[in-house]
């Protein structure tokens, strides 16, 4: 992400956060499901650029407010929190050598790292080397 792209995606991270629609919605404890709902992430840190916009659009009533957008996963990629491709396609790589369901992973990943994860794009740069590192130890034994 470059250094414009990061300071034009705090700018709208801050006018959401300052917008009267995110108020009411974090007042009534429904920020996280309204995203979950609309975006399928529990945090607005977790959207790309252009969903950012069509968020702030939502709110100022330019767009109308429907629960079946789809995901931007490519904008997503470009935050720093995401993990490269090639971490992404070794771990499928390492899934698939294993035999392991990904809803076991998912129960790994929990005593690993502490924490849920519900989809593998949700995992950090330093979070999916970990786990590498734990299915390279499991595939050896195998």
């Amino acid at each position: 992400m470059s250094p414009k792209q990061a300071m034009l995606r705090k700018q709208l991270l801050a006018k959401i956060h300052m917008h009267k629609e995110y108020l009411y919605y974090k007042e009534n404890n429904a920020w996280q499901d309204f995203l979950a709902l609309r975006f399928e992430v529990l945090s607005s840190k977790d959207l790309s650029i252009d969903e950012l916009k069509i968020l702030l659009d939502i709110f100022d009533g330019k767009i109308k407010d429907d629960i079946n957008f789809v995901p931007d996963f490519k904008g997503r990629l470009m935050l720093k929190k995401a993990s490269s491709n090639k971490h992404f396609f070794y771990l499928k790589a390492l899934l698939k050598q294993t035999k392991m369901p990904i809803f076991s992973f998912y129960k790994l990943c929990k005593k690993t790292l502490k924490k849920d994860i519900y989809s593998l794009q949700t995992l950090s740069k330093k979070d999916c080397t970990i786990m590498l590192v734990v299915l390279e130890k499991i595939a050896k034994t195998k």
